[in-house]
């Protein structure tokens, strides 16, 4: 791998701010300066990583989250260092091709041991201050950057913006749909990608949804790093990860949901802020809190009194306040968006100006999911008679819902823009509305439930059914749906074959509905009237209901669907 890797000393001078903070943002000292500087006017360079070396944390990668500290490196210290240092040095350098280091005479004793014996080249930046800061500036330029995307979004604009939200939705390009396998066994060996990829020439969305709320977790793109995995030496590069073209845009959020059971917010706001700019977000969304009326905690069901509900709505107008200024004073390129919680609509109205007065020109209303349609007209209609009021409108999103009752209202209202799951979950989460056909009807994906899966294997095992006789019958139902698509066989064998293995399966009080249903899908065969990329490529196995790699991609074909709809202004309620 074409990269070069450089480390640098902790600084004396830090962020002092509670909690955790990416390492390369919690730094203040001369050499970060530079760095963050740089990085406002460039996305991340693909041949950059950046490691730290400290008294208190030894050798870590600079997106690390770390608290406070004050700790000094001493020769004795950075010798105490040097064997643990020496195994995640000689780990890195396996796929760097070169390594400059920035550090003082205090930290070399734990790398001195280490460098002679790498593979691969190794320079040391030296002088004073100001040569330093010189070099490493000379350094980065020398990298390959790309400038930094800026999304120049106004609100009021006719046309409505959808985000679709992450959900580590990646698919194994290669993957055999006939021979029913995958290209390799990782992620990596595959080379997964994201659907947004796999679809294109189409565009299925605006930009993506990403939640912060990865960092309490192992998995997604921002997931929590421990420092010495190779992620935490550069961020992901998220456009690319998501393969974003122009004009598509990354919006990041808290996922409040998350740690609605917790009585603050598990993000702080210096850390959000600090991970936007990061990752290179176009829009990052405050540290909201949601006053939902019940939460579950430790595992018991609680109402929370007005008053507690209440506090929750202050804590998100102050993280609101502390938020924007915190982005003003990094010097933050993504475009802060304020999130309203409030109890009722004269509370989101009222916010709305009070936002606007703090320097918000990008608004969002939290949460919306719980609640009725027709208290969500009633938020929606009081925050934009509020929005108009004002001198520049602002840029009003809505977190979380889609709501095809209400699309006509939102589209008059001039919401500017939204986010939800709803149709690529649709994809497996219903039973007779998983594919959305050109024609804007709903059709049911036919069920072939995998033998292999652990939870289908206990479930014939608790039932006494004959696991190597249905295996053959799961084979024979596949091959009769390639073959139907190649019209080889009547549509009555396929069917009765599909049936007849779904009775294992299926409840039985479903199966005459789904009967008629599978009919009714086997019958006008929509795939076959979508121009989408799945569709063409994969024939019937885009309405076949099977694993990942199938329900994903029908998921991400309802995607565009509905996308499309909103693009051209079609009427979605009839959807």
């Amino acid at each position: 791998m074409n990269k070069q890797l450089l480390i640098l000393g902790c600084s004396q001078t830090k962020r002092d701010c509670k909690g955790l903070l990416p390492a390369l943002d919690r730094y203040e000292g001369s050499h970060y300066r530079v760095i963050k500087k740089f990085l406002r006017d460039h996305q991340w360079p693909s041949d950059l990583s950046i490691a730290i070396l400290s008294a208190e944390y030894g050798l870590f990668g600079s997106l690390k989250g770390i608290e406070d500290y004050d700790s000094r490196m001493t020769p004795t210290t950075a010798r105490a260092k040097a064997t643990e240092c020496s195994v995640i040095l000689k780990k890195w350098a396996d796929y760097h091709n070169a390594v400059y280091l920035s550090l003082g005479k205090n930290y070399l004793p734990a790398l001195q041991p280490t460098l002679s014996s790498l593979s691969i080249p190794f320079k040391q930046i030296q002088g004073g201050i100001g040569e330093k800061m010189r070099q490493i500036k000379t350094f980065l330029n020398r990298t390959s950057p790309d400038q930094r995307i800026r999304a120049e979004v106004e609100g009021g604009t006719e046309r409505r913006r959808y985000f679709l939200p992450d959900w580590d939705d990646l698919l194994d390009p290669k993957f055999n749909f006939e021979q029913d396998t995958f290209s390799g066994k990782t992620r990596e060996e595959r080379g997964d990608k994201h659907c947004c990829i796999l679809m294109q020439p189409k565009k299925m969305c605006d930009g993506i949804l990403v939640s912060l709320a990865q960092q309490g977790t192992s998995k997604g793109p921002l997931r929590r790093l421990e420092g010495t995995e190779a992620g935490a030496l550069s961020p992901l590069p998220l456009r690319k990860q998501f393969g974003l073209m122009d004009h598509q845009w990354l919006f990041g959020d808290c996922g409040a949901f998350s740690y609605v059971n917790e009585d603050e917010p598990t993000i702080s706001v210096d850390q959000a802020v600090a991970l936007y700019e990061l990752y290179g977000f176009n829009f990052g969304a405050s540290v909201d809190h949601i006053p939902v009326q019940k939460i579950n905690k430790n595992g018991e069901p609680r109402v929370l009194s007005d008053e507690e509900r209440q506090d929750r709505v202050d804590i998100t107008r102050e993280n609101a306040e502390q938020f924007i200024e915190a982005a003003k004073k990094r010097k933050a390129q993504f475009n802060p968006v304020g999130t309203i919680q409030a109890r009722n609509p004269e509370q989101y109205a009222q916010f709305v100006h009070d936002y606007y007065d703090l320097g918000y020109r990008h608004l969002a209303l939290g949460g919306l999911v719980p609640k009725r349609d027709n208290e969500i007209e009633s938020i929606a209609r009081a925050v934009m008679t509020a929005a108009n009021e004002l001198k520049e409108r602002p840029w009003i999103h809505l977190f979380g819902i889609f709501r095809p009752k209400l699309q006509d209202l939102f589209q008059k209202l001039k919401i500017d823009s939204f986010d939800s799951a709803t149709y690529f979950r649709k994809a497996w989460l219903r039973s007779n509305q998983n594919y959305l056909g050109a024609n804007g009807k709903w059709y049911a994906a036919l069920r072939v439930p995998m033998t292999s899966d652990g939870r289908t294997r206990k479930r014939l095992i608790a039932t006494s059914e004959n696991i190597s006789q249905l295996e053959q019958e799961e084979r024979k139902v596949l091959n009769l749906l390639c073959r139907y698509d190649r019209d080889e066989v009547p549509v009555n064998e396929v069917l009765e074959a599909v049936v007849s293995y779904d009775q294992h399966l299926v409840r039985s009080s479903e199966m005459q509905a789904m009967h008629a249903q599978y009919r009714r899908t086997l019958e006008e065969r929509p795939w076959r009237n979508c121009d989408c990329p799945f569709c063409q490529s994969l024939g019937i196995h885009i309405l076949i209901f099977r694993g990942a790699n199938r329900n994903r991609r029908r998921g991400a074909h309802n995607t565009l669907m509905l996308y499309g709809n909103i693009q051209e202004g079609r009427n979605v309620q009839s959807i």
